[in-house]
C-alpha cells in the first residue's frame, strides 16, 4: 500500500472486521490502523499512533518481538503464530499474527492482522489441563487397586498431582475429629505451609461466601476454592506468601467417611482460574474415589480385627495369641528365656448362665478381661480362646516360680475380687493351667495343648493350678506345704529372736545389735530365714511376720530394761515389702509406745533396694521414721544402685559395708579400696561406718587402719539367743573369737 492507493482501498482497510495495523520497522510506530483495531483494543486511533507495536506487548514478550523481527524474511509474508497482547484496560489476549512487507508513507513498514484466538486457546489449554488431570485419576484408580496402606496411597496421589497434574504442590491432611485441626501426612511438589484455619483462601461456589478452606473443610462444608489468589482478599502476610511461591489458584476436597471429613485434599496450582468447573468435577471424583479407599480400607481393617478378636471382650482371639506366641517363642530361643502359658477357666460358668441369664455370664466375661488388662501390662498377651477361657504369656521370668508368684498375686487377687453384675454382687473362682517353655514344649502348639493338659489336671485334682511338668507341681506343692507352715509358725508363735553384736572399734565394747530372726520348726529344728523370707515377702506374710518381729524387739528390750539390764540400740531389718506398707509407721510407733520404750534404743536397716525402689516415699517414710527418734542403716551398701552422694536425701546414722567386700579383705586390693572409698566418703556425710562380716584378725586390723567405726562378725560373735546376748552384755565387754569357735 502507497499514497497512490485510491480511497475505496483505504475504505476497505478501515472497514475490515479483523484488526489491522500498518507499523515502522525501523521504530516500531504505528503508522495506520483500522476500525476494527481500534475497537477491539480499546485505543482510540490518535492514542494508537502515538504508540509503538510493543506498548502492545506484555514486558516478559519482548525479547521474542525483537527476535522474531531480526529473523523475518524480506519481502515476504510471515505467519509469525500467536502472541500476547494487551488491551488498554489491561486485558491480556491471544493473538495469531499474519504480516506481510510494504513501502507506506515512504518507510519500510509491515502490514499485519490480528486474529483473536483467545477462546482457542483456552480451549485447548482447558482439554490440557483436563487431559492431565484424568491421567491423575486414572493414575489414582489404579494405585487404589494395588496399594493397601492409607498413608502410601495418599503420597502417591500427591506425587501423581504434581508430576502427572502439574500442579504446584499436593498435600492430604488429617482432620482430627475433636477439633478440626490438621495434620499432614503426605505431600509433593513445593513445601506449602497448611495449618488449621488458614493459610488460603476459598470461595464457597455455592454461596460465594469468603471463608477459609481449612474452616469449611473441617466444618464438613462444600470444597473450599481461592481461584485468584491475588483478588480473592487473602489476609497478609499469607497472600505475599503464597504469591511468593508461584501459587494464583488453590482448592481443597474433603474426604469423607459417613458424612464427616476424615481428611483433606489440597492442591495449589500457578495459573488463576485453574480450577474452572470441567476441572472441579473431575477433582470431585477422584476426591470420591480416595475416600471410597478409605473406606474400604476401614472395612478392610475391621474385618481383620474381627478375624483376630472376640467380639465380646475385644481381646485377641486364639489364633492371634498363638501367632503372638510362635513371634516371642522365637524372640526368646535366641536368648534361651523361659516363658510361661497360663490357661485360665472359670468354675462353674454354666451356673451362672442359668441362674442370671446369658447376658449376666457375657458381661462378667467382659468385666474379666477388662481387669486383666488393667492389672497386667500389655506384654502379657492376654486372650480370649473361647467360652469361659483365657489365655496369656508370661517372660522375663529369672525362674519359673515367678510364674507361680504373677498367677497369685496378680491374676488370682483381681479376680477373686467381686464383680458387679446387674446391681448383684457375683464372686467366681478360676482355676489356671501352665506349661513352660522349651521344658514343656518347644513350639507354640504343643505348648498350648499341654498347657490345656495342666488345666484339665488342675479341675479335675481340685487344684487352683497346676503346671505340665509333675517336678513343677511338687515344687509347687512344696512352696505351698512351706506358705501353709510359715502360716501356722505365725499363729502358733514358732518364731525367736536372735542377736548379733556389733562392736566398737577403738575400744571393742558391744554398742549395737541386730535381731535376726529364726524358726524354731516343730520337726526341722531351727531354720534360717534364708528359707522363708523370700515366700514370705511373695505371699505378703512378711507385714504380719515382720511386725512380730518389731514387737518382740521392743519387748525384749523393755523386759532387760525392767530387769535392770544393760542395754544397747538393736537393729531390726526392714524388707522393701514392709517399706511399702502404708502402715508400717504405725505399727513401729504402737509397738514403741505399747512397751514403754524409748525410740533411741531401736535402729532400724533398710537394704538399697528398698530406699531406690521408690527413693521419693522412701525419703518420706524414713523423715517421719526420724522425727520418732529411731535409728536408721542402709544396710549391705553396695550391692544395689545407690551412691553414697545420694545420701544426702535420706536421714541415715550409719551405712553398712557389705559382707562381700570385707571377704577378700586384706589381700584383695579393690576390695580394700572400696572400703577405704566408702568409709572415708561417709564420714565425710557424717555418717558412722558398719562393717559386716568380719572373720579374721587381718580384717579386723585393716578396718581398724582405716578407721571404720563398727564391726560384726563371726570373728566377735554368730547371732546368739536373748539369754546369751544378755551375758555379754552384762560382761562390758567381747573377747573376739575365731569362726569356728563355739
Amino acid at each position: 500500500m502507497n499514497q497512490s492507493n485510491d480511497t475505496s482501498v483505504n475504505e476497505l482497510f478501515k472497514a475490515h472486521p479483523i484488526p489491522m495495523w500498518i507499523y515502522d520497522l525501523e521504530t516500531l510506530a504505528f503508522m495506520a490502523v483500522n476500525n476494527a483495531a481500534v475497537a477491539h483494543y480499546g485505543y482510540s486511533e490518535a492514542e494508537f499512533l502515538t504508540r509503538t507495536i510493543a506498548d502492545l506487548r506484555p514486558a516478559e514478550d519482548l525479547p521474542r518481538l525483537h527476535e522474531n523481527l531480526r529473523n523475518a524474511p524480506p519481502g515476504k509474508l510471515q505467519k509469525s503464530g500467536t502472541w500476547r497482547h494487551c488491551k488498554k484496560d489491561g486485558t491480556l489476549i491471544d493473538v495469531e499474527i499474519t504480516s506481510h512487507p510494504l513501502v507506506f508513507k515512504g518507510r519500510a513498514c509491515r502490514f499485519l492482522l490480528a486474529h483473536d484466538v483467545t477462546e482457542r486457546v483456552q480451549a485447548q489449554l482447558r482439554i490440557a489441563r483436563l487431559n492431565r488431570v484424568y491421567a491423575v485419576l486414572s493414575g489414582i484408580n489404579s494405585a487404589i487397586v494395588r496399594i493397601r496402606d492409607r498413608e502410601a496411597l495418599f503420597k502417591e496421589a500427591c506425587r501423581l498431582a504434581t508430576m502427572e497434574g502439574g500442579f504446584l504442590s499436593a498435600c492430604v491432611a488429617l482432620v482430627d475429629p475433636a477439633d478440626g485441626a490438621l495434620a499432614i501426612v503426605a505431600q509433593a511438589g513445593q513445601g506449602i505451609p497448611l495449618r488449621s484455619g488458614a493459610p488460603w483462601p476459598a470461595q464457597r461456589a455455592a454461596r460465594e461466601q469468603r471463608a477459609f478452606i481449612c474452616n469449611d473443610i473441617s466444618n464438613g462444608d462444600c470444597n473450599g476454592i481461592g481461584n485468584d489468589i491475588g483478588a480473592d482478599g487473602v489476609p497478609e502476610p499469607m497472600r505475599a506468601d503464597l504469591l511468593a511461591r508461584g501459587v494464583r489458584a488453590a482448592a481443597a476436597f474433603p474426604l469423607l467417611l459417613g458424612g464427616r471429613p476424615v481428611a483433606v485434599l489440597a492442591l495449589f496450582a500457578g495459573v488463576a482460574g485453574t480450577f474452572d468447573e470441567d476441572e472441579l468435577k473431575v477433582l470431585n471424583e477422584m476426591a470420591g474415589d480416595l475416600a471410597f479407599a478409605l473406606l474400604f480400607f476401614e472395612r478392610e481393617k475391621q474385618l481383620n480385627h474381627l478375624a483376630y478378636h472376640d467380639m465380646l471382650t475385644a481381646l485377641p482371639n486364639r489364633d492371634l495369641f498363638l501367632d503372638r506366641l510362635v513371634q516371642l517363642l522365637h524372640a526368646n530361643k535366641r536368648e534361651n528365656q523361659p516363658v510361661a502359658i497360663v490357661l485360665l477357666n472359670v468354675d462353674r460358668f454354666a451356673q451362672i448362665n442359668d441362674t442370671l441369664g446369658r447376658h449376666a455370664g457375657d458381661a462378667l466375661l467382659a468385666h474379666m478381661a477388662r481387669r486383666l488388662e488393667s492389672s497386667l501390662p500389655g506384654f502379657y498377651n492376654i486372650s480370649r480362646i473361647g467360652g469361659d477361657n483365657f489365655a496369656l504369656t508370661l517372660s522375663e521370668l529369672a525362674c519359673l516360680e515367678d510364674a507361680a508368684a504373677v498367677l497369685e498375686q496378680r491374676i488370682f487377687a483381681t479376680l477373686d475380687q467381686p464383680f458387679s453384675i446387674d446391681g448383684k454382687e457375683v464372686r467366681i473362682s478360676t482355676r489356671a493351667g501352665l506349661a513352660v517353655f522349651p521344658a514343656d514344649g518347644a513350639d507354640a502348639e504343643t505348648l498350648f495343648k499341654h498347657a490345656e493338659v495342666a488345666l484339665r489336671n488342675a479341675r479335675s485334682s481340685g487344684q487352683r493350678y497346676l503346671f505340665y511338668a509333675p517336678r513343677m507341681n511338687a515344687a509347687l506343692a512344696a512352696r505351698v506345704a512351706l506358705e501353709n507352715e510359715l502360716q501356722s509358725a505365725l499363729e502358733e508363735r514358732q518364731f525367736v529372736m536372735y542377736y548379733q553384736p556389733r562392736i566398737d572399734t577403738p575400744s571393742g565394747r558391744i554398742v549395737s545389735a541386730e535381731a535376726l530372726i529364726r524358726w524354731q520348726h516343730p520337726v526341722r529344728g531351727l531354720v534360717g530365714p534364708v528359707e522363708f523370707i523370700g515366700l514370705a515377702e511373695e505371699t505378703g506374710l512378711i507385714r504380719p511376720i515382720g511386725a512380730w518381729v518389731i514387737d518382740a524387739v521392743c519387748a525384749q528390750q523393755a523386759a532387760w530394761l525392767a530387769a535392770g539390764q544393760p542395754v544397747v540400740p538393736v537393729a531390726i531389718n526392714l524388707s522393701a515389702v514392709q517399706c511399702a506398707y502404708a502402715g508400717l509407721f504405725a505399727t513401729i510407733s504402737d509397738a514403741i509406745e505399747r512397751h514403754g520404750l524409748e525410740a533411741r534404743h531401736l535402729e532400724f536397716e533398710l537394704t538399697e533396694t528398698a530406699v531406690m525402689n521408690n527413693p521419693e516415699e522412701a525419703a518420706r517414710n524414713l523423715r517421719a521414721l526420724k522425727r520418732l527418734g529411731v535409728l536408721l542403716s542402709l544396710d549391705d551398701f553396695g550391692t544395689g544402685y545407690s551412691s553414697l552422694a545420694q545420701l544426702k536425701r535420706f536421714p541415715f546414722d550409719f551405712v553398712k559395708i557389705d559382707r562381700s567386700f570385707i571377704a577378700g579383705l586384706p589381700d584383695d586390693a579393690e576390695d580394700a579400696a572400696i572400703a577405704a572409698a566408702i568409709i572415708a566418703m561417709a564420714h565425710s556425710l557424717h555418717l558412722r561406718v558398719v562393717a559386716e562380716g568380719v572373720e579374721t584378725e587381718a580384717q579386723l586390723e585393716l578396718l581398724r587402719t582405716l578407721r571404720c567405726d563398727e564391726l560384726q562378725g563371726f570373728y566377735f560373735s554368730r547371732p546368739i539367743p536373748a539369754q546369751g546376748f544378755a551375758a555379754l552384755l552384762a560382761a562390758d565387754s567381747l573377747r573376739p573369737r575365731a569362726c569356728g569357735d563355739p
